[in-house]
This record gives C-alpha cells, structure tokens and sequence, in this order.
C-alpha cells in the first residue's frame, strides 16, 4: 500500500479557504486510506460516496457512529496525532450523550465549516445559531474523526462540540494543551477567541 501523505498545515488552510491543494478525488482517497489505515472504517463504508464528492469546500467522511456508551474514547484521541505527539482523553463515555440524531452508517459532511467562522461565540449560542442555519453541529464523534483525518485545525483553533453533552450540562471540547490534543469538559458557557464550533452544511447518507 501507498504511504499515505499527511495534510500539512499549509494544506490544511488552503483546503478551509477552499483552494484546493489536491483534487476532490485524492482529498477523498486520503481521507478513506487513513480512516481504514486506523481502523475506523472499512473501504464499503467509503464507496458509495465516491459520486457525492463536492467540488467546491471542505468535505469529511465519517465512518458510522458508535453508541456514546461504546465509544473507546482513550483508543480514538490516541489516533489524533499532531507533530508526533498522541492525543489524550480525560472524558468518562458513561457521561457522554448526543443531543441530535445521528444517521446509521457512514455519512459524508461537506460544506463544512470547522469553527473558525464561531470563534468568540459562547457553545450554547453557537448550538442555537448552527440549528437556525439549518446546519448540522459536531458531535464528539465528528470532532474526534475531524481531528483525526486533520489534526493541523487544532494548531488555529480548539473545537466546542457542541451536539453532544458531557454530564448535565457540560460541552465536550477537542483542544491542543501545550502540544499535545485533549479532549475534555467544559462547564463554563464563555466565549473564548481561540474557541469555535464546527458544523457541516449537509450530511449526506448512502
């Protein structure tokens, strides 16, 4: 197999500003080779999106969601990996819900905005926000795949996650402490100008 080549950090922002370092097709087969590399999807989980592929914006295949309560969250943050350095979790899974529906199977994000467009914006009006524009917030989930595909997001901004909730009321967060990526709770609803929630436009299915 083909060593798969990272998105770098340059990459990365030219693929959020929608100018495309690689065509459509290998954003995509980048993004299925690493996802099968880490075991967390297999290559008929990818297939039927090949056609779906968005010319235009940032788009993420994401491998069908676990329950919360299955999720190995310590295995997943291990797979986020930024300048050599593994990421860690501090979250328990029984305390982790999602507060959307989420389709069975595989789905490919596009339009996808990683919060950049939200930074400064407390979580529970970003949450508020992402459902009137009819768009479609991260949950934990999303933000672990979106880490783990690219992780060089966390070097501009850290994520509130905002469609799941950690306990009664807190928000999981993926962020970069030092150098090494996080995930955590957040009970403090505070705007922070390094934090933002990211979202997709649509969620398309098989």
């Amino acid at each position: 197999m083909e060593k798969i080549q990272p998105v770098n950090a340059l990459e990365y922002e030219a693929l959020v500003q929608s100018v495309r370092p690689r065509t459509p097709a290998q954003l995509f087969d980048y993004q299925v080779e690493k996802l099968v590399v880490a075991k967390l999807a297999r290559y008929e989980h990818a297939d039927p999106f090949r056609k779906k592929i968005p010319e235009q914006g940032l788009f993420l295949l994401v491998p069908p969601e676990p329950n919360p309560q299955e999720l190995d969250l310590d295995h997943l943050m291990s797979l986020v990996v930024l300048d050599e350095v593994a990421g860690v979790n501090y979250l328990e899974r029984s305390y982790l819900k999602n507060l959307i529906e989420v389709p069975i199977g595989s789905v490919l994000l596009t339009d996808v905005e990683d919060g950049r467009a939200r930074l400064n914006v407390k979580p529970s009006v970003s949450r508020e926000k992402i459902e009137a524009e009819g768009r479609h917030a991260y949950t934990t989930w999303r933000g672990i795949i979106h880490g783990a595909l690219f992780p060089e997001v966390l070097k501009h901004h850290n994520l509130d996650l905002v469609a799941s909730r950690y306990e009664s009321d807190g928000v999981p967060i993926l962020c970069l402490v030092g150098r090494k990526p996080e995930l955590y709770g957040s009970w403090d609803d505070f705007a922070d100008p390094r934090w933002g929630a990211p979202s997709a436009g649509s969620v398309l299915v098989p």
